[in-house]
């Protein structure tokens, strides 16, 4: 699994699509009430597994922070190198215009 595979599947529904076809109306309501929100089938669970299947690979992050170094909690995460893979940063661009 590359990032280029996240660039090339899917390609007829957009992230902005998806994001268009959610119920913004339950979601806001959730908002509110939960302070999150389920967006129910944003990613497939084919997507999910290819982004996650690049977390042990170093080349696609530019940044790994260890949350305890920070005195965060425990657990980690990464911030993926630039240019994002398609469908991140279409997904990016539609929920935070």
């Amino acid at each position: 699994m590359t990032v280029h595979s996240l660039n090339t599947k899917r390609a007829s529904r957009s992230a902005e699509s998806r994001v268009a076809a959610q119920d913004w109306r339950a979601l806001v309501s959730e908002l509110n009430m939960q302070g999150c929100a389920v967006m129910p089938g944003l990613l497939t669970a084919e997507e999910c597994a290819e982004i996650a299947s690049l977390y042990p690979h170093e080349e696609h992050f530019r940044s790994h922070v260890i949350m305890a170094r920070h005195g965060f909690g425990k657990g980690e995460y990464r911030y993926f190198t630039y240019p994002l893979p398609d469908l991140i940063e279409g997904l990016r661009t539609a929920l935070y215009p």
